[in-house]
């Protein structure tokens, strides 16, 4: 075998990538998770190559591929001639680059299309929905690949220029906890809509009746009422240490703190329900977290300030109940298991636009049929597929196979 002294000079030259930047964070990255590159040069105009989303790029390339080195080079918007000369220039500097061709501006595309006339110009372009590569380098057929990148829910939002804040309360999803999730959604479908009204019913009484030392509620039957059908059934699921009726007390003690948590607020069961379902092959969906606390200024804060009665001002967080990835593309779900309005259907696609993009897949999941919703059923359902929404209903009388093919069908998985 000879040596080809091109190739051995190519060898030492470090790998350079061109990106033409693109408003949608995904396609400015696809090329920097798939190859790691010494270098990518980002080509853009003032208008949409913003100091914030600059920023973004830089904090997330430092999680996913902190060797690469990230160059912004702005051109005016209007200026043919300065962009065809910014890409010789770049050639000149990197004979050979690669020049990524997913987004970027109209101008900057007319430049490129002029120089690769003229000379051979190395090109891929990488679809961030399907993660296919496809080479366009001169020369030769185009050639289609896959590529296996995947970003985490968290670098996600670290992409879209937010940050996941610490929750208050961590579920701890081992096996046990699976098969006890799995337990008490029996019991939510069994009594339905009165789930949501038991739930509150014991979360109030539990609040005027706090438990003892020993974690033991003596909670009045009076103020119970038919709640008290709630906790029966959960005792006769195993989710009680022990439960006893006594004459005007009903007096007991949850198995674990994560189940008195799942009990005392009503919407607790159906987001832990789906993303248990999701999960559990984890070969489908690449990650996953469930009570995601979003913070839009994406600064990183202490555990104690992620809540309270206000915010600290100026601050903007949202709460979205579950986050699925699918390699490089997320889709946010809302879990809904009262009645759900046309505000759900505006904050769910207020955050998913913000940190997900046109890529990003938007659901939302209701524990009962979509007739239920305030605005009513016909009208609900229209108002959600004109915002491009997903809407599962009537999850309580859905399998647990079926919630997970609709999932995947969404995904595309």
């Amino acid at each position: 075998m000879t040596n080809d002294p091109m190739n051995t000079d190519r060898s030492k030259e470090e790998l350079v990538i061109v990106e033409f930047f693109s408003e949608e964070a995904l396609e400015n990255i696809m090329a920097l998770l798939t190859y790691k590159p010494e270098r990518i040069i980002y080509l853009g105009h003032k208008h949409n190559m913003i100091t914030k989303k600059m920023n973004s790029l830089r904090r997330f390339a430092g999680l996913t591929s902190p060797h690469t080195t990230l160059e912004f080079i702005e051109v005016p918007r209007d200026d043919l001639m300065l962009c065809i000369q910014t890409i010789e220039d770049i050639l000149t500097d990197h004979p050979h680059a690669r020049f990524e061709l997913t987004g970027g501006g109209e101008m900057f595309l007319i430049a490129f299309g002029y120089v690769s006339a003229n000379r051979k110009v190395d090109t891929l372009r990488i679809d961030p929905y399907t993660g296919t590569e496809m080479d366009l380098s001169s020369g030769h057929l185009p050639t289609t690949t896959h590529t296996n990148a995947s970003i985490t829910v968290s670098e996600n939002i670290v992409l879209h220029g937010g940050t996941l804040r610490p929750q208050l309360f961590r579920w701890d999803f081992d096996e046990l906890f699976r098969e006890e999730i799995r337990e008490i959604w029996t019991v939510a479908k069994r009594l339905g809509h009165n789930w949501n009204r038991y739930c509150s019913i014991i979360e109030e009484v539990i609040k005027n009746y706090p438990e003892d030392a020993e974690h033991v509620f003596r909670l009045p039957k009076a103020a119970l009422k038919d709640s008290i059908t709630l906790l029966q059934q959960l005792k006769d699921k195993g989710m009680m240490d022990f439960y006893r009726s006594e004459k005007h007390c009903i007096v007991f003690r949850f198995a674990n703190q994560q189940i008195r948590e799942v009990v005392t607020k009503t919407g607790n069961i159906l987001e832990l329900h789906v993303y248990e379902v999701a999960t559990r092959e984890p070969t489908i969906f690449t990650d996953a977290t469930t009570g995601a606390i979003i913070d839009w200024e994406g600064q990183p804060v202490q555990q104690e300030s992620a809540f309270s009665d206000g915010h600290s001002k100026g601050e903007t967080i949202n709460e979205i109940d579950v986050i699925l990835m699918r390699d490089a593309v997320p889709t946010f779900i809302s879990c809904k298991s009262g009645r759900a309005d046309s505000k759900a259907l505006h904050e769910l696609e207020t955050v998913t636009s913000r940190f997900g993009g046109r890529y990003a897949k938007k659901v939302l999941v209701m524990a009962t049929p979509c007739e239920a919703a305030a605005s009513g059923g016909a009208f609900f359902k229209q108002r959600a597929k004109d915002m491009h929404i997903w809407v599962i209903d009537d999850c309580y009388n859905l399998t647990d196979e079926q919630l997970m093919r609709k999932l995947q069908r969404i995904q595309g998985a």
